[in-house]
């Protein structure tokens, strides 16, 4: 069954981007494309900073399984050596991408203490979108997964990133899109 948010993208969002940007044919209104979840890590032996408890966080979150990556060039500043672990991530599509999506914008992001809304100049050139998320409570999957999560000794969690990708341009296409699809910038 397609997602509520999808069929709100092809219902109401698309339509009124036709009008609005008056493009000559249908498959020129931006859509989103793909939406990345990863988490960086520091390879520390406990807690959220040791790469598989990361995954099976992201597991959680997204529903998907989560691919762990490596460090691809050393740097003796950081200690880290081409090859080691270094956190895990997952690539979203079609409807998975549409409910991750529903879920972030409805239920997390209103959760989250002292939200003031998303901030505009997190756009690439190419009309793309990334997002940091601090604290990974206001994730109802994790909240409830806390027992599971105790063995790994969880003190503090790194940050969690989201970028979205949309089959948009130019900056203005793209905020345009999220805007329509409801995501909560600043004023």
């Amino acid at each position: 069954m397609a997602s509520r948010y999808r069929m709100f993208y092809d219902t109401v969002v698309r339509p009124d981007m036709l009008a609005k940007m008056q493009y000559k044919n249908v498959h020129m209104v931006p859509k989103l494309d793909k939406v990345t979840v990863s988490i960086a890590t520091h390879m520390k032996p406990t807690g959220l900073d040791n790469p598989i408890a990361a995954a099976f966080a992201l597991e959680l979150i997204t529903g998907q399984q989560a691919q762990l990556t490596r460090v691809k060039k050393a740097n003796a500043k950081y200690k880290v050596r081409t090859g080691m672990l270094e956190g895990a991530k997952v690539v979203l599509h079609g409807d998975n991408m549409y409910h991750f999506l529903d879920r972030l914008v409805t239920t997390v992001l209103p959760r989250i203490t002292d939200f003031e809304g998303l901030d505009r100049r997190s756009f690439d050139a190419h009309g793309g979108y990334a997002l940091g998320i601090r604290d990974w409570s206001s994730f109802i999957e994790v909240e409830s997964q806390h027992e599971n999560l105790q063995p790994f000794g969880v003190q503090q969690s790194p940050g969690l990133g989201v970028q979205i990708l949309t089959t948009a341009t130019t900056e203005p296409e793209a905020h345009m899109l999220l805007s329509a699809l409801r995501f909560p910038f600043k004023k």
